[in-house]
């Protein structure tokens, strides 16, 4: 009888240890995404992010748009080449999809220059195909966080 109990016991341990850690993942998921919301450098964003991402309205077109990545942040030395594009859909953002599931990215990093700066001319069209009409904005992954410009549009 002692040994029944001592197994139903470890048994409860077992499962309350589970819940616990899928508690906690799920907590510490929900804090992830809420710190890279301060990162988010659209029209509505902190001012003060330490690292951001403009768009240079010279150089929007249907197939390319030039950006500037701002770096104010000790730790991050570069950035890599990808990037997606966000379209404004009935006030909300929506990912569009890749023209071809076979495309890669290239795994290199630039480095900021003296400015802490990285320009990068972006080749929406070998990704996307041309842009009909509307807002967009470019989401940039850098070191882990998830960097939005400001919008643009394609008229």
């Amino acid at each position: 009888m002692n040994k029944k109990y001592s197994l139903e016991i470890l048994f409860l341990i077992i499962i309350i240890s589970i819940i616990i850690m899928g508690i906690v993942i799920i907590d510490k998921k929900k804090n992830t995404n809420n710190d890279e919301n301060i990162y988010n450098t659209s029209t509505n964003a902190n001012q003060n992010a330490q690292t951001k991402v403009e768009i240079d309205n010279n150089t929007i077109s249907p197939s390319s748009v030039s950006i500037t990545i701002i770096n104010n942040n000790e730790n991050i030395t570069g950035c890599g080449v990808e990037f997606k594009i966000q379209k404004k859909v009935d006030g909300k953002w929506e990912d569009l999809e890749y023209i071809s599931n076979d495309l890669t990215w290239i795994d290199i990093a630039y480095k900021f220059n003296e400015e802490n700066k990285i320009t990068q001319k972006l080749d929406i069209e070998k990704y996307y195909g041309k842009l009909p009409q509307g807002i967009y904005r470019v989401v940039k992954p850098v070191y882990g966080k998830t960097l939005y410009s400001n919008e643009f549009e394609i008229k």
